[in-house]
């Protein structure tokens, strides 16, 4: 089983709704008989990027541990716990902390075996026929976009594994 990471904008009225009723978080998040269109995953690059944007496999300072690890618990556990928020001012940090880290400053940052070392999941860093640091620069662009966006927005946002 995998764990994929998935990041969902909202608005601050969407968020405060989900605030005062945490129990519809994993309809708001999983609606019935559709499909959402408007979040991302990052696949299972969402520990390997955390860890290149902070250099700690599970804390590390914010708003760059924020982007990956931050925010606060809202709803019940529907798999690998519950999802977290960010706040507009949280996200706008975030993304404002993330425009200084380009893909080329995150691919400058990767040394496999630190990785590995610190059992960074999905812990494949040191496969001789893989391209990781390609495939977390790949995603981390696509991460990166949607805080931006975020920000631009004035958005909030969801984080959880799945």
């Amino acid at each position: 089983m995998s764990m994929i990471g998935n990041f969902l904008q909202l608005s601050s009225d969407q968020l405060a709704a989900l605030i005062a009723d945490p129990a519809s978080v994993e309809a708001f998040i999983y609606p019935e008989d559709e499909e959402r269109e408007d979040g991302i995953d990052i696949d299972k690059a969402w520990h390997g990027i955390h860890y290149l944007l902070t250099g700690n496999a599970s804390g590390g300072e914010p708003p760059l541990a924020d982007v990956i690890f931050g925010g606060t618990e809202i709803g019940d556990d529907f798999g690998y716990g519950p999802a977290r928020y960010l706040t507009a001012d949280e996200v706008k940090a975030a993304a404002t902390a993330l425009k200084d880290i380009t893909p080329e400053v995150l691919r400058s940052k990767y040394v496999a075996s630190e990785l590995s070392e610190n059992e960074i999941y999905p812990e494949t860093w040191n496969d001789p026929d893989g391209d990781a640091v390609e495939y977390l620069a790949t995603w981390y662009q696509t991460l990166r976009d949607y805080y931006i966006d975020a920000a631009a927005k004035n958005n909030a946002m969801l984080i959880y594994l799945d």
